[in-house]
């Protein structure tokens, strides 16, 4: 399924439930997930496992992966950053029901959705390197791939182990050859 011009997701796990809690009685924990692509280039897969790619490295907090199989470059959560999303109401310290039941749904609607990948086809990129603290997939136009999207506020092309995203670039080098 090919993205529209522009896919925009924001999600994010108050695990307390804000509308039953005032703020500060609630738990600090929480998850979130931003993703912006701003092309057509780019679509949705489902989740694939990582053993499955031919070379996949896990964000230095587990919770996301990317993962270049023979065709495409796929950024997805990983079964840890799951179970983090759907194991947030278990964390949760509201004594509100209501404030549990907004959370459970919250989780429900959006926990299907993080079940997918984001995929570019590798023909579509012109570079990959390790710059600035962060991997660099480039695509035809230049612009950098998966630059917005973000794990719990951490920029995803910044968290990976420098080691990991240089060895990421270069099979991905290969990869285009």
């Amino acid at each position: 399924m090919k993205l529209a011009r522009t896919f925009f997701i924001s999600a994010s796990f108050l695990i307390a439930g804000s509308i039953a809690e005032p703020v500060m009685a609630q738990d600090t924990a929480s998850m979130s997930v931003t993703v912006h692509v701003s092309d057509s280039a780019g679509y949705v897969v489902d989740r694939s496992s990582l053993d499955r790619a031919r070379f996949a490295i896990v964000s230095e907090n587990g919770d996301a992966a990317l993962l270049l199989t023979d065709t495409a470059i796929v950024a997805q959560m990983t079964d840890r950053g799951l179970q983090h999303i759907n194991s947030a109401d278990a964390k949760d310290t509201t004594k509100s029901v209501v404030g549990k039941m907004v959370t459970r749904m919250a989780v429900a609607a959006l926990g299907s959705l993080f079940d997918h990948g984001i995929a570019y086809n590798v023909r579509d990129l012109s570079d990959a390197n390790y710059a600035d603290g962060r991997l660099q997939l480039l695509g035809s136009k230049g612009q950098e791939l998966f630059r917005d999207v973000k794990i719990n506020d951490t920029p995803l092309m910044e968290s990976f182990r420098a080691d990991d995203a240089k060895a990421f670039a270069a099979r991905v080098r290969a990869a285009r050859r």
